[in-house]
């Protein structure tokens, strides 16, 4: 961003101060800007100016000029060395404003003389800002700078007990504890809820998909290494199944996200043959018995299989085609609206597949069950084969997810999985964009369509993972020729984390069987 001139002052200044307080990268002559504009808006005094103003002040001391600002903040202040509670008022307004809580958590720490001039104010948002803030860390959840800051505010709720903050900081002590410091969020989180009972942990649940963040959660515990959080937390992200359809008709349908499926079915018809050519390599007969895990919406790997001559093959999901829910007599009078609903959505996407793949389909033969992929209510070592159809990138609990598939194959069986990598061009959620090419990998904060979930694993930690309980037979990479040419030596260096194999790889198809005996 170009800084404008201060002469005249910018009409809507404060929007300004906002974009620059929250772009990624920040212009270096911002220093000496903001120091002018301390300058040239010395005459005004409404409260707003105030607040932006006073922002300003404290930005310019702690990252650029404390000795240029200090004057500045003295006058505010009143020549005092602490901050007044006339101060302490018209900083928390600003705060709260510019959704500046993580900004000044660092800018405190930046010098002795800024930590006593602070002493004493607390850093915590209004209950109007709170979602939004968090809102707004979570597409950066793992930042050192987000971990100073939520420490602090877990810190500041140990003492309040009302009901309205019980929700936040059973979610706040749940992320600090997951990702930054497990034994001390431990504490907080065990402050909250010593025992984590059914109405906390639904609190909790409500409270994280109020933020559309209950896949990240499940992630996080998956992912820490603290025994006693794991333990805590270890019904977080089962639903209970009942409850979840009861909630599902508590909504109205909800399937415009279909409605384009139809521009997938060459993809999904590709994938198919690749993954029939796989099983009948592997000599898996046409009466053996396949899971599809995770068979998403559309059941397509399901569909398809079974159509195609597949005696027995079952899917799983929390998401499936709402014929297929298990319900009781009323719920099956209600249930009509929403097959109604998916089928008008998802009519174009079957008839494209059935071109793409030469396939009649036929549902009459299909089996999908509702279920909690990483507890599935299935007795161990009963399945030849395990396909898991484009879903790996978008699980929460990797491992949970590996886990269960072994259990569930028998000895020898066979493990089939396509994964597109998160550090690909389009991180499997963006389409191919010339103007900024792995945006995602490029920008601080991820920007991803809503409800759309990424572990941002990449191929090492995959293949890693998958030999904890496989075999690995195959390791079939495809590269993508787009991302290719879109590879220049310019974002190559900006991006020397990853190779340029990782930066290229469209897909990678795991071929691999079971090992050992598994566990039952």
């Amino acid at each position: 961003m170009n800084l404008p001139s201060l002469h005249p002052l910018p009409d809507k200044i404060g929007e300004l101060i906002y974009q620059l307080l929250h772009q990624p990268t920040r212009p270096p002559e911002l220093g000496a800007w903001l120091l002018e504009l301390l300058k040239s808006s010395g005459h005004l005094s409404m409260n707003d100016d105030m607040r932006w103003r006073l922002l300003g002040m404290v930005w310019l001391a702690a990252d650029y000029d404390l000795d240029a600002a200090w004057p500045y903040l003295m006058w505010f202040n009143q020549g005092e060395p602490t901050i007044s509670s006339h101060l302490s008022e018209l900083l928390y307004e600003a705060v709260n404003e510019y959704l500046a809580h993580v900004h000044l958590a660092q800018w405190i720490t930046k010098n002795e003389r800024l930590q006593t001039f602070f002493q004493g104010y607390q850093n915590s948002p209004s209950q109007a800002a709170l979602p939004k803030l968090l809102l707004r860390l979570l597409k950066r959840p793992k930042s050192p700078d987000v971990g100073l800051w939520l420490g602090g505010y877990c810190e500041l709720l140990v003492s309040d007990n009302s009901q309205y903050l019980r929700r936040w900081r059973l979610f706040t002590a749940t992320w600090y504890a997951t990702c930054f410091d497990s034994t001390v969020g431990l504490k907080y989180l065990q402050q909250v809820s010593p025992t984590m009972p059914m109405s906390d942990l639904k609190l909790l649940t409500d409270t994280a998909d109020e933020l559309n963040a209950t896949p990240l959660l499940i992630q996080w515990i998956a992912d820490c290494a603290n025994p006693n959080v794991k333990a805590m937390l270890q019904e977080f992200g089962h639903p209970n199944l009942e409850m979840f359809l009861e909630l599902t008709f508590q909504k109205p349908p909800a399937y415009d996200h279909l409605k384009h499926a139809a521009q997938h079915a060459p993809a999904d018809a590709q994938l198919f043959r690749q993954y029939n050519q796989l099983l009948q390599q592997a000599q898996i007969p046409p009466q053996a018995v396949i899971l599809d895990l995770a068979c998403g919406p559309l059941a397509t790997q399901s569909l398809l299989l079974t159509s195609s001559g597949y005696s027995k093959v079952l899917g799983v999901d929390l998401h499936i085609p709402p014929n297929y829910w298990p319900l009781g007599f009323l719920q099956r009078l209600m249930r009509g609206k929403y097959v109604k609903a998916w089928e008008q959505a998802t009519e174009n996407y079957y008839q494209a597949l059935s071109r793409e793949t030469g396939v009649t389909l036929n549902w009459k033969k299909v089996e999908l069950k509702l279920a909690d992929v990483t507890r599935l209510d299935l007795p161990a070592n009963q399945f030849e084969a395990v396909i898991c159809s484009q879903y790996l990138p978008h699980a929460p609990n990797v491992m949970g997810l590996l886990a269960e598939a072994a259990r569930l194959l028998k000895p020898n069986g066979l493990f089939l999985a396509d994964i597109h990598p998160y550090a690909s061009l389009t991180g499997d959620f963006l389409p191919p964009n010339s103007q900024s090419p792995w945006l995602h990998l490029r920008s601080q904060e991820m920007i991803a369509p809503p409800n759309v979930i990424l572990n941002q694993w990449r191929e090492a930690q995959y293949r890693q993972a998958i030999e904890q309980h496989f075999q690995i037979e195959q390791w079939l990479t495809e590269n993508d020729t787009i991302a290719e040419s879109y590879l220049t030596p310019e974002i190559q260096h900006e991006l020397a984390n990853y190779s340029p194999a990782e930066l290229t790889r469209r897909q990678i198809m795991v071929v691999a069987r079971k090992k050992g005996l598994g566990r039952g």
